[in-house]
């Protein structure tokens, strides 16, 4: 079976443990055609390509970027970027990793429907928030709509969407993982009582109420990331030198190293209203997911994270849920980490239990079991027809 996954933006790094998981099938050959992504992440994928024959990776030409709109649905392939599969047989899937609103979701479609019209079409989705964007957006999401196959949103949140704006096909939970043979634990670490964070620095993850929280514990702090609220940890840094570490983005081959040296993980997402689209649309953005709860649950480290989002649905019982954007409550829930040690041990033991639920390796047994049904179906279908 062949697979043609296409994804653009920060989604390919995302999921790049899922293609490493798929590209391990014999029975499978996976082609991921991206566009708009990091160099860092082409690097990763060219070396699995590089690695595994049943694994290509292609660059999509495209015209509209994420930085100069400001939100990845507005990511443009070039006229005739199909060209770049030119090398590649016609897939017996075709799944997109971005919402069905997006205009690379629309071209990918209309590949499918100009080179392969009987191949099924996938599709991921991750909004948690009913979101009506501006025309001609709404018209292209009902048109993926009517054209997939399949839906795999990451959460019960992310589904009630679709149902919500009508998305009437079968679905299937699919969601963010964890490479367990890299995330895995060890002893919780000796020395001061440090709190990490990982992330973007932006004003949705919370980063003024973390600094708030930790300065209040006097508590050391371990930031991890990038984005416009730099210049806040850099005061702190100065402000408390000796007692803030910050990290500019760490890469993910070292996460776990970083992860193992915390004694408990910060997620403190607040939700707010984003003007980045159109200034006169407000989009409510909502933790979707949050990748690193997974992973430090994987590694053993107890998580104290605001209750917002999907933050819940992913933590179960490994960690511990506060009020989004109370500070005071954030330090409390750290406090309890640090002064009780049976808490701790129970989170760390919670966690390393739950973690296997976002295995990759399942995740992608899971999803190529659901695409080997569909094309077995679909020629099925065909033969009947002939």
């Amino acid at each position: 079976m062949r697979a043609l996954i296409v994804v653009v933006g920060q989604r390919t790094e995302h999921w790049e443990g899922f293609f490493a998981a798929l590209a391990r099938r014999s029975e499978l050959e996976v082609t991921v055609l991206a566009a708009d992504v990091t160099r860092l992440a082409s690097e990763r994928l060219n070396k699995l390509a590089g690695s595994n024959p049943r694994f290509s990776f292609r660059i999509a030409p495209h015209i509209l970027s994420e930085a100069r709109t400001g939100h990845m649905a507005s990511v443009l392939f070039r006229p005739g970027w199909w060209r770049a599969l030119r090398a590649e047989p016609l897939p017996d899937v075709i799944h997109t990793l971005g919402e069905p609103a997006y205009l690379t979701t629309l071209q990918t479609i209309r590949f499918r429907n100009r080179f392969s019209p009987e191949t099924p079409v996938t599709f991921s989705a991750a909004q948690n928030v009913v979101t009506r964007f501006p025309p001609p957006f709404p018209r292209f999401e009902q048109y993926a709509y009517r054209q997939a196959a399949l839906a795999l949103p990451a959460t019960p949140a992310a589904l009630a969407v679709l149902r919500t704006k009508g998305f009437p096909g079968p679905a299937q939970i699919v969601p963010l993982g964890v490479d367990l043979d890299r995330f895995h634990p060890q002893a919780p670490p000796d020395g001061p009582f440090t709190v990490g964070f990982v992330g973007r620095l932006e004003p949705h993850k919370g980063v003024g109420d973390l600094l708030a929280a930790a300065r209040n514990l006097g508590c050391r702090l371990l930031v991890a990331g990038d984005g416009s609220l730099r210049p806040l940890v850099e005061d702190e840094q100065r402000r408390r030198p000796g007692d803030v570490e910050f990290l500019r983005w760490v890469d993910h081959e070292r996460l776990p190293a970083l992860l193992r040296r915390m004694h408990a993980l910060a997620f403190p997402s607040v939700e707010i209203v984003q003007r980045n689209v159109v200034p006169w649309i407000g989009v409510p953005l909502r933790e979707q997911f949050g990748r690193v709860l997974v992973e430090a649950m994987a590694c053993g480290v107890p998580v104290v994270a605001n209750d917002v989002g999907e933050i819940k649905h992913v933590l179960g019982g490994g960690g511990i849920t506060v009020p989004a954007g109370d500070p005071p409550a954030l330090a409390g829930g750290l406090a309890a980490v640090r002064d009780r040690p049976e808490l701790a041990g129970a989170l760390r033991r919670a966690g390393i239990t739950r973690a296997p639920l976002f295995d990759w390796a399942r995740i992608a047994d899971d999803v190529y079991e659901t695409w080997s049904r569909l094309v077995a179906r679909t020629r099925e279908c065909r033969s009947q027809a002939t």
